[in-house]
């Protein structure tokens, strides 16, 4: 029998026609999908991403979703890159690598305490605070300067030893009266606070309405007398705490 070639013009109709099919499974396929790619930033639901984003998702209906890992799982992750971020399905909450150690994304305030001052704690983060287990002093990580964001560790002004004990004097308050004793403390600032509370029990009815720096190195304390009747306050020694 006789076999007959196919002629040139077939295979030109034949490649016509697969690339007539590919274009509409390719069309169908992303029909949902926009994609555009300017400037070095990649758009997805969008045909101008923003110039600022390397990536720029744009949608009204749907999300984005991360890898999802046990926490197992996730501490399997071989060398982290700083900033990795994944979902952890056991505790319910998004998870980064900060470089040490895998944090929760919006999680509280992190102790940490050592011996002098906090110079190596890079991995913690905004707010944290620590104890200097030599002096008793609590640092906080903060911001120092906005731009740029740079991450400090800033001492409280207050530590164990920040305490001064002070004698009052006798007063006589009058009934549902006010009155305010002054006690000199060195080295007390126009800006400090001061918390007072007293080594003694106060008569029934009077207690501590407040205490301030009226000047600088005098701290004033004011006492109330709930009472229907005027009462004597003794003289006594008062715990002053300074911050």
């Amino acid at each position: 029998m006789k076999e007959t070639l196919p002629t040139l013009n077939f295979y030109k109709k034949m490649k016509f026609f697969y690339s007539i099919a590919l274009g509409a499974i390719l069309t169908l396929g992303c029909g949902q999908l926009s994609f555009a790619q300017t400037s070095g930033s990649v758009g997805i639901g969008t045909t101008s991403p923003d110039a600022s984003a390397v990536l720029d998702i744009v949608s009204t209906t749907k999300g984005v979703l991360v890898p999802r890992l046990t926490t197992t799982q996730r501490n399997a992750i071989a060398t982290p890159k700083n900033g990795l971020l994944v979902y952890n399905t056991e505790d319910l909450k998004f998870n980064y690598w900060n470089g040490a150690i895998w944090e929760e994304v919006g999680g509280g305030i992190t102790w940490f305490s050592g011996q002098g001052q906090p110079a190596n704690l890079d991995y913690a983060k905004l707010n944290d605070l620590y104890l200097n287990e030599q002096t008793g002093d609590i640092y906080q990580r903060v911001m120092s300067a906005f731009p740029p964001i740079v991450l400090t560790w800033v001492r409280f002004n207050f530590d164990k030893n920040n305490k001064n004990q002070v004698t009052g004097v006798s007063a006589n308050i009058g009934a549902f009266s006010a009155t305010t004793l002054t006690f000199p403390v060195a080295g007390v600032g126009a800006n400090s606070a001061v918390v007072c509370s007293p080594m003694f029990n106060l008569a029934n009815g009077i207690v501590i309405a407040q205490a301030w720096v009226s000047s600088p190195g005098v701290v004033a304390v004011k006492f109330f007398n709930a009472n229907g009747t005027a009462a004597v306050l003794s003289a006594g020694d008062y715990q002053l705490a300074i911050f």
